[in-house]
């Protein structure tokens, strides 16, 4: 099964709502997924954190994966989920391993 990752890079709140949604969804479908926040993605999860990334761990989905250019404690997140960090360096080397990529930006 191709393994996803849903790339969000914009603050704005609709397409935190659609990266999301499709993330859900496809989890709910036993896809492999994992959504990665980059740069002012991170500030929606921060401004009005929602239960639903909470979600993507009851459907077995990857961590979400945090890449921001500054400084980032992921463990200080306001919602309980599970996150990893990413360099901004290492991020291409890291979407390489996915079989596809959807960005929402």
């Amino acid at each position: 099964m191709k393994k996803i990752a849903i790339v969000q890079s914009s603050n704005n709140p609709d397409t935190a709502t659609e990266a999301l949604d499709v993330a859900l969804a496809l989890a709910s479908f036993d896809t492999p997924v994992q959504l990665i926040l980059i740069d002012d993605a991170v500030d929606v999860l921060l401004s009005s954190p929602s239960k639903r990334y909470a979600m993507l761990d009851l459907l077995d989905a990857e961590p979400i994966a945090i890449c921001a250019n500054q400084e980032f404690d992921v463990d200080a997140l306001p919602v309980n989920i599970e996150a990893i960090g990413i360099t901004e360096e290492g991020l291409k080397q890291y979407l390489n391993q996915f079989d596809e990529v959807l960005q929402f930006s």
